[in-house]
């Protein structure tokens, strides 16, 4: 089993619902064993775990944490760019029983990037993204981009595809390579989800890129406290809570293996 799949699993075990149900399955074994004051406590804390990573009032806090480091600029606003850097991770490839790509929930990604090319901010538009293993999909996720970003107005000839990577390090060192190789050293626009800007910034600019920020998919925003469905559990929150929780834990791995140099914002 490679790192990049051994990182992928542990980080998997530190979301909220994985701790939820490591803590419920020693509950059960401590109850089955008749230690039920430590199985209480155990199922206890469970529940408060996951009770709690699935409220807005505490997963839209979080978010915002990281997206509200960026704010957002319409395209006519945004500054003249070598490239637009397209990060992927926001359509599924077109195999069965899909007839073409999908879109996901980080589709606005692709949306961006096409607004600020037919903006004129940059004559080209780099598609990041490998698949994860050989045998992930049939056709290459930036390769995938791509088809949507010609669907959606930009020109076949003005796009770059960036293969190789599996993560936003790579998705950095990857591009400098590609830019590098063209002649390309101004800045680029760099497009991703708002909270995944932070780490994406800190990446880029470590691995010598010009980047100028272009977020967008801002998720929920802020959330009233007022409003009584913000104390109520959701799925869909528990979801962005992890996809959070995977940007500070990114930033402190990247720190502490010197990947990020000097400070961020």
């Amino acid at each position: 089993m490679t790192g990049f799949l051994l990182t992928k699993i542990a980080t998997q075990l530190i979301y909220p619902l994985s701790i939820s149900i490591v803590l419920s399955v020693m509950g059960l074994v401590s109850l089955a064993r008749g230690r039920s004051r430590r199985a209480g406590v155990l199922l206890g804390a469970s529940l408060v775990i996951l009770w709690v990573a699935s409220t807005p009032v505490v997963g839209f806090t979080l978010q915002e944490s990281l997206a509200a480091r960026y704010a957002p600029v319409p395209p006519e606003q945004a500054q003249i760019a070598s490239a637009i850097v397209l990060l992927g991770g926001a359509v599924a490839p077109g195999t069965p029983p899909r007839n073409w790509a999908e879109i996901n929930e980080s589709a606005d990604r692709i949306a961006h990037a096409a607004r600020l090319y037919r903006a004129g901010k940059a004559p080209l538009v780099v598609a990041t993204g490998g698949a994860e293993s050989p045998s992930a999909a049939v056709q290459n996720p930036a390769d995938t981009t791509a088809d949507v970003l010609v669907e959606w107005g930009v020109p076949r000839e003005a796009i770059l595809l960036e293969r190789e990577s599996r993560t936003t390090y790579e998705n950095a060192i990857y591009t400098r390579k590609m830019l590098d190789a063209r002649g390309i050293d101004g800045p680029v626009l760099l497009v991703t989800s708002a909270t995944h800007m932070w780490r994406s910034m800190a990446v880029f600019e470590s691995a010598g890129l010009r980047a100028i920020p272009a977020a967008t998919d801002y998720g929920p925003g802020r959330i009233d406290l007022g409003d009584l469905r913000a104390w109520l559990p959701d799925a869909g929150v528990l979801h962005g809570n992890d996809g959070a929780i995977k940007e500070y834990l990114g930033m402190f791995v990247y720190r502490l293996r010197g990947q990020i140099r000097g400070g961020t914002r």
